[in-house]
């Protein structure tokens, strides 16, 4: 019966385990995936501003293509960054629920932990021999009431 209610003691310390190492790995996935998604980003405008060069470099006097090429520029960067910030606000959202499941899970599982471990102590202590000999003897040198009624006495 001990043996039991110390498995399931364990048992609910290794399922908080999981827990915690599910909502780490959930966090690691979302954070690779906002970095790779910036480091995608920084590597096409790294990219258009080469190509922006380029033209400039091959027709240094055509304002007209400078101009329209600056602009589209300007305009996919504006483009990437929306959509970055849109993933990266997805993506807090998304943290935010897993950071309420977990605490959710988390209080649940606390809560058979807790109760695991208190039928763990109750069996230790209905099994051991020494436990029923160590309450007594804390009972034994408990200091005695003394009657309410000689102490009403005493004071009046």
């Amino acid at each position: 019966m001990a043996n039991e209610q110390a498995q399931k003691y364990f048992d609910t310390l290794i399922a908080n385990y999981d827990i915690f190492v599910d909502a780490i790995e959930k966090a690691n996935e979302r954070g690779m995936k906002v970095a790779k998604e910036l480091a995608t980003d920084v590597v096409k405008g790294q990219r258009e501003a080469l190509e922006l060069g380029k033209k400039f470099a091959g027709e240094p006097t055509d304002y007209a293509q400078y101009y329209t090429a600056v602009l589209e520029a300007t305009t996919a960067a504006q483009g990437r960054a929306l959509a970055f910030t849109q993933s990266a606000y997805q993506e807090a959202l998304n943290a935010s629920t897993d950071a309420r499941d977990v605490v959710q899970k988390l209080v649940e599982a606390n809560k058979a932990t807790a109760q695991a471990a208190v039928d763990v102590a109750k069996s230790w202590a209905a099994a051991n021999p020494m436990a029923d000999m160590m309450k007594k003897g804390f009972e034994a040198m408990q200091p005695a009431a003394a009657p309410k009624a000689k102490k009403e006495k005493a004071t009046a």
